[in-house]
């Protein structure tokens, strides 16, 4: 995951919390901190060269396209820092 750019790493955060019809709806870019649409399509579309998302059937919901990774950073994404 070091590997990829840190638009295409928020994208593959969010879609592993919320698989979403719509990765460009404001309220979806809003809602995961995720910048300008234009740069999320780009990282939509890298990721998808990649296959680490995609949709079935070009229809549904974008999703990860591996669910252990999907279950590994919604784990990671619930990580809080220990109270002082």
């Amino acid at each position: 995951m070091q590997s990829l750019a840190p638009q295409q790493r928020l994208l593959l955060r969010a879609v592993a919390a919320e698989p979403a019809e719509r990765l460009l709806a404001a309220a979806y870019l809003a809602r995961h901190g995720l910048g300008r649409s234009a740069a999320v399509q780009h990282a939509a579309k890298a990721l998808e060269q990649l296959d680490l998302i995609e949709r079935a059937e070009g229809a549904g919901p974008w999703r990860l396209t591996d669910p252990m990774l999907a279950r590994w950073l919604q784990e990671r994404g619930q990580e809080r820092l220990p109270a002082a």
